[in-house]
């Protein structure tokens, strides 16, 4: 099993392709992690204070698209469930899915 938060890592196309490498044909990446969220309103703060956010969060990124960027790295999306946790919005939307 691999335990990683994608948020904090500072080459996350590294670390995909490696993933990729790594994993048997036919597996699949199951992934939870938080992540920019679709309201403009609220990304638009993630965005703002990402840089403080990272800098006491040990390096999270708060404003990271997870899915998109998991697709784009050679993985496709077989399911995707995504919502806000409870808490502050800023801090709270998250992504549960299934890639392989």
């Amino acid at each position: 099993m691999l335990t990683y938060a994608l948020c904090t890592i500072p080459d996350w196309q590294s670390a995909l392709s490696e993933i990729r490498r790594v994993l048997k044909p036919g597996g699949q990446l199951l992934f939870s992690e938080h992540g920019l969220s679709p309201d403009a309103t609220i990304g638009k703060w993630q965005n703002a204070i990402n840089p403080f956010w990272k800098k006491f969060a040990g390096g999270c990124n708060i404003n990271i698209p997870i899915a998109k960027l998991i697709e784009s790295n050679y993985f496709s999306i077989q399911s995707l469930n995504e919502g806000y946790l409870k808490g502050p919005k800023i801090a709270t939307y998250q992504y549960w899915a299934v890639a392989g």
